[in-house]
């Protein structure tokens, strides 16, 4: 039997790729979005979507409720090389917070059959949206912000939110108390694929920004758009209000990418924060430490706010 022998250079050309394919691992917290760069990326690929990069950079959205484990990720360079890695899903905290709605919201949580009914299938059309389109990206990170001024948030994002005991949503994006009748405004370029008034979220506008973005904006006092318009980065959507299940005046903004539920916090700052495929293990703990997602609970029997 001949005994095939590798070169020396052979050799250190599978350790170089192995050793290469080790390192191209980032670590994400649930609600998160990892990153990888320095390859001039094309093309992007994971949970078996192929989709183009953004500015040269790929990135990959962690929904707020995935389980932990391990994802296979893929990056295609400008010369059309594949190249792999690995993307692990780390657990986050997220509080649960008792609320108390106001007599007049009384019909939010004792809904009756007409506005179960009208609930369901805004549902129904909702959910037709979300996934977004994989065309080309019309945007940039960091995004806009979605009014003039932005205040801080409730840090709210991904906060169960207790009511009583038999109701209980997940909040899936973040509150922002911007004051009544202040502009929202588009945080990319995109596309109107849904505006109009829902039962729990009130007056509401989702765009789709392609490559799997679409943004939502919820409670507006009035909505400036309709389905199928195009806007640019800036334009107005609407204003701030507080229709639907809503206590008092606020802008609720959402985001999914490519259907995941993600913090748009994340989003509005420095791509540069977010965990990258680059990070050393000492650099990828110190921004798991500085991330503000949180844990849900086991349970999944919750309505999403959005």
């Amino acid at each position: 039997m001949r005994t095939r022998h590798l070169s020396v250079a052979a050799v250190a050309v599978l350790s170089a790729a192995s050793i290469a394919s080790a390192a191209n691992v980032v670590t994400v917290q649930q609600g998160g979005v990892g990153r990888w760069t320095g390859l001039a990326a094309k093309e992007c690929g994971i949970y078996g979507k192929r989709y183009a990069a953004v500015d040269a950079a790929c990135y990959y959205p962690v929904d707020i409720r995935a389980k932990r484990g391990a994802h296979a990720i893929a990056l295609w360079d400008q010369d059309g090389r594949k190249h792999d890695g690995t993307l692990r899903v780390e657990k986050s905290d997220f509080p649960e917070v008792q609320m108390t709605l106001p007599d007049s919201l009384d019909r939010f949580l004792h809904i009756g059959a007409d506005d179960l009914a009208r609930a369901k299938r805004e549902h129904a059309a909702v959910a037709k949206v979300l996934g977004g389109t994989l065309d080309a990206p019309s945007f940039s990170l960091p995004l806009a912000a979605p009014t003039a001024s932005l205040p801080k948030s409730e840090d709210d994002f991904g906060s169960v939110r207790v009511f009583d005991a038999d109701h209980r949503s997940l909040h899936s994006g973040r509150d922002y108390p911007v004051p009544e009748g202040n502009t929202v405004k588009a945080v990319a370029d995109g596309k109107v694929v849904l505006a109009g008034e829902q039962f729990f979220s009130g007056n509401s506008v989702f765009v789709d920004h392609g490559d799997g973005l679409v943004s939502m904006n919820f409670h507006l006092s009035s909505i400036a758009v309709k389905d199928g318009d195009v806007v640019k980065r800036g334009e107005a959507l609407g204003r701030i209000g507080a229709t639907g299940r809503a206590t008092g005046p606020h802008l609720h903004l959402g985001v999914r990418w490519l259907g995941k539920r993600i913090d748009p916090a994340l989003l509005l700052a420095s791509p540069d924060a977010l965990p990258s495929v680059a990070d050393s293990p000492a650099e990828a703990q110190h921004k798991i430490d500085q991330a503000e997602s949180r844990e849900p609970p086991e349970q999944d029997d919750l309505d999403d706010e959005g």
